[in-house]
């Protein structure tokens, strides 16, 4: 079992750590640089890691991504292979690939004042404790966040009846952080997940089917490396995604 996935599992210290290593915690068993820890503090714990990082750009459809440079040579490849194919491979959005921590907290804030407005016009929310929310440091507003949704079912998903993690990754938690992450324009053709897994690339976060990330190894192996497979239904089939398996880690 990789000692960056067991190592970060042992380093878990709170109870939103281990949610967000759930979510999140398989991008520790790249074969590249992993994160230095679950969920990064601030803009200036990701920018010191991302320039210690070998990091390369290249162009996939219109837009130029950004990628750890041993992520980005492997997706160039299935890109390439699945160009002989006749099919192709490109981004999703211009923040498909590579993100800063400013990217994570506007995602994030965006759904959470939508929610908070949501829920005051419902009158589950009174503004003071709104306000109050908003007031909060990204780090505190994750937990609180995180804590209505678990005892007040108060969601802040897109459609507000699942948590925000469904929409949007917690500020200093998102794979894009670490350069390990792709969003992929074709996530429904059956033939690029193919592609992308003999290539290192895998589902990894529930319920976001364009997400792919760096892993590396073949899939064979990720079992033994502490993952394990769940599958997701959406509209008439079947999707598969690599997470921690915490039980064994």
């Amino acid at each position: 079992m990789e000692n960056s996935l067991s190592n970060a599992a042992t380093s878990i210290s709170s109870p939103v750590e281990r949610r967000l290593f759930a979510e999140y915690g398989a991008v520790f068993a790249t074969t590249a640089v992993p994160p230095p820890v679950i969920i990064f503090a601030d803009a200036a714990q990701v920018e010191s890691f991302q320039a210690s990082l070998s990091i390369g750009s290249a162009v996939f459809g219109d837009h130029q991504i950004g990628l750890q440079a041993k992520a980005l040579d492997a997706l160039v490849a299935a890109a390439s292979e699945m160009a002989e194919k006749g099919g192709s491979i490109t981004a999703r959005a211009a923040d498909a690939g590579g993100r800063t921590y400013e990217d994570t907290v506007r995602l994030w804030t965006r759904n959470v004042e939508r929610g908070l407005e949501h829920w005051q016009q419902l009158g589950r929310l009174t503004r003071d404790r709104a306000e109050s929310i908003q007031e909060l440091v990204p780090a505190d507003q994750v937990a609180a966040i995180l804590d209505l949704e678990d005892t007040e079912q108060l969601f802040f998903g897109t459609f507000f009846d699942r948590s925000i993690l469904y929409s949007v990754a917690a500020p200093g938690a998102s794979q894009h952080l670490s350069m390990l992450a792709f969003d992929v324009a074709e996530y429904m053709d059956r033939e690029v997940e193919r592609m992308l897994g003999r290539h290192g690339w895998y589902r990894t976060v529930p319920n976001d089917l364009p997400h792919f990330t760096y892993l590396g190894h073949d899939e064979a192996k990720l079992p033994d490396l502490g993952l394990h497979r769940i599958e997701r239904t959406h509209t008439d089939r079947m999707y598969d995604f690599w997470t921690p398996y915490l039980d064994r880690l």
